[in-house]
């Protein structure tokens, strides 16, 4: 039960957060998005620090569920539904294709998938003007990055796996603005996560000979 309570609140926190950014950002309005008191907030989170810091963290968790779930689909969609993974067919198989649902999962239709991708953004451009906020988004960052180069070192291990997990994250990142702002929809922003994942690995996902 507390763990769903801390969800609710991050979520909410989220939401808050894609509908106003952090300017006008309050405790009070995420408590009443997730029903809650605000003491419970403070009894989860500490501050407000403490939130924002635990809807990075979020983000990441729910794109790696999303990916373990959906599997190809990792946007949230199902085969049919529009999910570029889906309805392009990357070859890709075992790390490979863990690879791709992980990085997709970051695009989708549902609701709180673009309210967490819009909190993430919101967090990592306020990081620019306050040093405090730039720590908590670099180690978000990190661990995500982390577990891209730990599925890159499977998938393609004839590549330079911090290199290439920087330059994913990255073109992640780029893909995430401009879906968010309505230039690329997520099948597309999907579409370019598979085309830039082919030349590391082979056919089914085997790794390409050097």
């Amino acid at each position: 039960m507390a763990n769903d309570t801390r969800e609710r609140i991050i979520e909410a926190c989220e939401r808050v957060i894609a509908q106003g950014g952090l300017r006008g950002f309050r405790m009070g309005d995420v408590a009443r998005e997730a029903g809650v008191s605000i003491g419970l907030l403070s009894y989860h989170f500490g501050d407000r620090d403490g939130l924002l810091e635990a809807a990075l963290d979020h983000v990441n968790e729910s794109a790696a569920r999303r990916a373990r779930a959906g599997g190809g689909s990792a946007a949230g969609n199902r085969p049919g539904t529009g999910s570029a993974v889906a309805a392009e067919p990357a070859g890709l198989t075992g790390p490979a294709e863990r690879l791709a649902a992980l990085l997709c999962s970051e695009f989708g239709d549902d609701p709180q998938v673009r309210a967490g991708s819009t909190a993430w953004n919101e967090l990592r451009a306020a990081a620019v003007f306050d040093p405090d906020r730039a720590v908590a988004v670099a180690r978000a960052t990190a661990d995500w990055q982390r577990e891209v180069r730990r599925l890159l070192g499977e998938a393609a291990p004839h590549t330079d796996p911090d290199a290439a997990a920087l330059i994913l994250t990255a073109l992640v990142e780029g893909l995430s603005g401009r879906w968010l702002t309505g230039q690329l929809t997520a099948a597309e922003a999907q579409r370019t996560i598979v085309v830039a994942l082919r030349p590391l690995v082979g056919a089914g996902g085997r790794p390409r000979r050097s």
